[in-house]
Order: C-alpha cells, then sequence, then structure tokens
C-alpha cells in the first residue's frame, strides 16, 4: 500500500459520515473509468457539499486524483476536495481591513510578495493594482514556523475561493489560488505537503518564465518502481522526459513531460512535484503528468484547437493552460526544456528526509530561513473536518515566485526570478528584454 493508504482507510472507517449526497462533507466519490488508449493508472472524481447554506457563498469543490493504484488516487481526490472545502471558509469579518501602514499588528510588507511589475499596473485594463504599504486589504494571522510568532500576510493569498471586499475599498491585487494548500491526516505531513507545493511552483515558473535548460535524468537509473509508471506512458506509444529543476534551497524539485506524436493524442503534457524525498518527488511527478494528461485528453477529444495569437491573450483559464499545448503546431514553444545538455543519474539527486515529518517540517524551514526567506503556516481545519481525522494547512513563502493563471498576466515582479537564474549558473534574463512569450503550461 501507498503511504497515502492511511488516509484512504480513515475515510473508509467513516464512509457514511464523510460521502453523503444531501448532508455528507464529500457528496460524491466516484472512480473514473481509463479510456482506451490511456496509460494505466486509476483515476477518481470527487465533489464537497455546497457551501451556499451556511457562507453565503455557494461553492462546491470538484477535485480528482491519479495514482498507480486505485487507494492511493481515492485518497488524492478525498484529500484535495477537502483541503478546498477548509480553504473556502472564512468571514471577513474575523480578518482586519487595513493597510500596512495604518496596522496595529506585524504583518508582511508588501514589497516583500512577488507579484507585478510597474510596466504591468501601468497597462490599461489590468485587473490587479499595485499593492503598497497604503493598499487596504484584508489581512490574516499565520504562524511563522521559525520563530513561532504570529505575523499577518494577505487573507487573499490564504483563503480560496476569495472575494476580494470592494464595498470596502479592497481591490483585487493578487490572484487567490491553491498553491500552499495541503491535506493530510497527519498535521506536519500536511505542512510539509504544503510547503513543498509552494516550493514545487516556485521552481516550475522561474524555470519556464526564465527559459532555463534544467538537466535531465537517464530513465534507467530510476528505480523500478518509478520505472514501471514511465513505462505506463511509453507503453501508449508516448514519450516521458524527467528533469531535475535545481533551485538555491536544495529540495529535489522534478518536472516531467509527456510528448505524444499521434495526431489523437495530447502533443505535450507537464507536472512537477517537490519533495525531500527524490525518490517522491519523481513518483508524484508522474502520477500528476497521469492526472493532467487526462484533462488534456478530453480539452483535445471535445474542444477544437486554440488560436496562436501573437500575444497568446486568449490563454486565460486553467484549461487554456493545458488545452494549447496539445496543439502539436504550440509544441515549438516548449523547445528550450529538451535542449538541456546535461543529463544526470537519479542518484546525483540528494536525499534530504529524515522520515519523521516534523523533522523534515524543520529542516525546510531552516533551510530557507539561511536563504532569508519566511515559512508561514496557517492551520485551516474546521472542526468537521478534524473530528473526521484530517487536517488542512496552507503555507506561504513571502518572495517565492508564483503560478498565476491567465498568460497576460503572468508575475513579473519580485527579485527570484530576475536574478535567482544567474545566481545558479544560468544565463537568466532581464527585465529590459522581458520573459518567456509563451504561456506556461500548468493548470
Amino acid at each position: 500500500m501507498t503511504a497515502l493508504s492511511p488516509m484512504f482507510n480513515m475515510v473508509f472507517e467513516h464512509l457514511e459520515r464523510v460521502i453523503d449526497e444531501r448532508v455528507g462533507l464529500i457528496r460524491s466519490l466516484q472512480e473514473i473509468p481509463r479510456e482506451a488508449g490511456a496509460p494505466h493508472f486509476f483515476h477518481y472524481y470527487a465533489e464537497a457539499c455546497n457551501t451556499g447554506a451556511f457562507t453565503g457563498c455557494n461553492f462546491s469543490p470538484i477535485s480528482g486524483g491519479a495514482a498507480s493504484n486505485r487507494a492511493g488516487a481515492a485518497a488524492k481526490a478525498i484529500g484535495e476536495v477537502i483541503e478546498r472545502y477548509c480553504s473556502s471558509l472564512y468571514s471577513l469579518q474575523d480578518l482586519p481591513l487595513t493597510s500596512y501602514d495604518s496596522a496595529s499588528f506585524p504583518c508582511v510588507h508588501p514589497k516583500e510578495f512577488a507579484l507585478f511589475s510597474q510596466g504591468q499596473h501601468a497597462q490599461d485594463n489590468f485587473p490587479y493594482v499595485a499593492f503598497t504599504s497604503s493598499t487596504p486589504i484584508h489581512w490574516c494571522p499565520l504562524t511563522d514556523w521559525h520563530s513561532q510568532k504570529s505575523v499577518f500576510a494577505p487573507a487573499a493569498m490564504v483563503f480560496v475561493p476569495y472575494i476580494f471586499d470592494k464595498p470596502n475599498g479592497e481591490q483585487p491585487f493578487c490572484q487567490p489560488i491553491s498553491t500552499g494548500l495541503a491535506c493530510h491526516i497527519d498535521p506536519d505531513q500536511a505542512r510539509l505537503s504544503a510547503i513543498c507545493e509552494v516550493i514545487e511552483r516556485d521552481a516550475f515558473t522561474i524555470t519556464w518564465q526564465a527559459q532555463l535548460k534544467m538537466p535531465r535524468i537517464v530513465p534507467k537509473t530510476l528505480s523500478e518502481e518509478n520505472q514501471d509508471l514511465v513505462r505506463r506512458f511509453e507503453h501508449t506509444g508516448a514519450h516521458v522526459s524527467l528533469f531535475h529543476l535545481k533551485m538555491d534551497h536544495g529540495v529535489p524539485v522534478i518536472f516531467s513531460a509527456l510528448q505524444h506524436a499521434s495526431p489523437d493524442m495530447p502533443a505535450l503534457v507537464f507536472a512537477a512535484a517537490a519533495s525531500l524525498d527524490p525518490e517522491q518527488a519523481v513518483k508524484k511527478s508522474l502520477e500528476e503528468l497521469a492526472h493532467t494528461r487526462r484533462l488534456a485528453h478530453i480539452l483535445k477529444t471535445h474542444y477544437p484547437p486554440k488560436t496562436l495569437v501573437s500575444d497568446y491573450r486568449n490563454v486565460r483559464t486553467q484549461n487554456d493552460h493545458v488545452h494549447f499545448y496539445c496543439d502539436p503546431r504550440n509544441a515549438f514553444l516548449a523547445k528550450t526544456l529538451f535542449q538541456s545538455p546535461t543529463w544526470i543519474d537519479f542518484d546525483d539527486i540528494p536525499y534530504l528526509a529524515s522520515g519523521i515529518p516534523k523533522r523534515d517540517v524543520a529542516i525546510l524551514v531552516q533551510d530557507l530561513h539561511r536563504l532569508n526567506y519566511s515559512v508561514l503556516l496557517r492551520d485551516l481545519t474546521t472542526p468537521d473536518v478534524k473530528d473526521l481525522g484530517f487536517f488542512v494547512m496552507r503555507a506561504v513563502i513571502p518572495g517565492f515566485h508564483p503560478l498565476i493563471i491567465g498568460h497576460a498576466h503572468r508575475p513579473l515582479g519580485g527579485k527570484r526570478l530576475w536574478t535567482l537564474p544567474q545566481r545558479l549558473g544560468h544565463r537568466g534574463i532581464r527585465r529590459e528584454r522581458g520573459d518567456n512569450p509563451a504561456p506556461h503550461p500548468f493548470p
């Protein structure tokens, strides 16, 4: 059984309390049949209850999960839908509305966040206002995990979906997104997974926007278990490439790419995962690749190709980003990824895990603290979810580069995108020349 199986077993033990179409936290959980020609992975779909009855905001989070075994896929779908449920429950009355300058409590300074450039804010109809020390927003308390002190960060970076409080002067200044949310039966494992997702998205967005040529992993050096996952894709005629996105913190981040020459299949699909254990990072990346491949196949089968426009402004939604690379005519835009001259063995990637989630969280927090980054954590677990034995955590790392949906609004602010590649020995990019003009491929 996988590491996720205890989560599945807990849900099974409380099945009648968790899943019920009318009164359950989860309305439905269904296994999705594997379509003809698809790689051999299990897929599950879960839908949470509609929170409108007790929040005033109609929201029925839907999630999916893919894994090499049935229990793992079900656990992923359940965990994701629970994290979305918990992150949607908040009251603006509990979140103080003020600017950084006027706050009577400790806050993260707006300049610490990587958001948008001055040039973007100067554009006509740009949807986000500049986040400055005088910008009124709702704040939420989190815990700085290094100092164990409370510090406030923007509520829009904690809760999702987040509705900006425009009637009271709060204007959109960022895109609320699920990066940094995690659910698990072990609160420390949930914290660890949440931090790792922020690390993964930062590594991917910097790699993509700065067009970095990262080392590729020799497939035959993978473990037998992960070679089996690669073969599941390749038995369908596809080709899998794995990359190590090495950043300043040294945490293994594995980026996977699926290429298919058949006109009936998505041309390109991508995924990534981060973990102190590189074996788990590879496995999670490949299972996420299977999950995204299924979405890509649906989009390619049921929708016409995305029209290629000069500035790609029609890539606006999560589906748009994935669908764009289903078309082989757009595959050339990702060619830089595959031009890396460097190959490494899997064993060249450092193993940093202690095997104890609480200790691993401390390792990550300390490593990032040495780089002058703070790890902020918020326990979002609602009483009903905690009663079932689950924990939902949100991680925020100010300064790490975010993933944003909608190519025209990709983040061009902050420092890491413009300085980290050069420090790592890459050519990097300069503000006067701009970043990768092509949209990223992540949902």
